[in-house]
């Protein structure tokens, strides 16, 4: 765990920033993405895009788990609506990323929820913190990435146990099959469905204004 130094302490910078300066968070988490894409993919070489490739052609062992991860995503998603309406305050406690309403940095956003943001949190929230071999060490672990992955959002009991929800179906994904690339394309593919309607009203709010 002594490579995961540096990330423990970037996210910490970016949990205690985004208390101070909750107005920057674009910016906050464009560089913390940024910064753990770095890490990861430059620096310890955990992503690979032929690796990634490979698996494009085994429906039933990479497209119909991702399929199953997406599906379960989908499924949190509108759990975590609906505990936002029981719990209505709980939207104080969330870490909102507030876009600039300009052309450069909407592009910006887009490409780092769709491709930045479940790529950095996959490789580092599960990945690089979750082990295999010893059962009582795996689960601790993964109880340790959902929390801190939940605090990256959240700064209080509800938004964080929200989070911790939408966390659990990639993090199920990789602890079944193994394979990071399964989470990273459902995640991709979500935040896709998930952001696309925004961004593309964003973009039309700007071209039209």
């Amino acid at each position: 765990m002594k490579h995961l130094y540096i990330p423990f302490v970037w996210e910490l910078a970016l949990i205690i920033l985004t208390i101070f300066f909750p107005k920057q968070a674009f910016v906050l988490f464009l560089a913390f993405y940024l910064g753990l894409l770095i890490y990861f993919y430059f620096i310890n070489k955990q992503f690979s895009f032929r690796k990634l490739n490979s698996y494009f052609c085994e429906v039933k062992t990479f497209w119909l788990p991702v399929l199953v991860t997406f599906a379960g995503l989908f499924a949190a998603s509108k759990l975590k609506d609906y505990i936002s309406q029981l719990y209505p305050n709980s939207y104080k406690e969330n870490v909102w990323i507030i876009v600039p309403n300009n052309l450069i940095p909407t592009i910006i956003y887009a490409c780092m929820m769709i491709i930045m943001k479940p790529v950095a949190e996959e490789l580092f929230y599960r990945k690089a913190i979750i082990r295999f071999g010893d059962k009582k060490k795996m689960i601790l672990l993964t109880v340790a990435s959902l929390l801190i992955c939940a605090l990256s959002r959240a700064h209080g009991p509800v938004a964080i146990m929200q989070w911790i929800l939408m966390s659990l179906p990639v993090t199920i994904a990789y602890i079944a099959t193994k394979n990071i690339y399964i989470p990273i394309m459902a995640h991709v593919i979500f935040e896709f469905w998930d952001n696309t309607y925004e961004i593309v009203y964003s973009l039309g709010r700007i071209f039209f204004r």
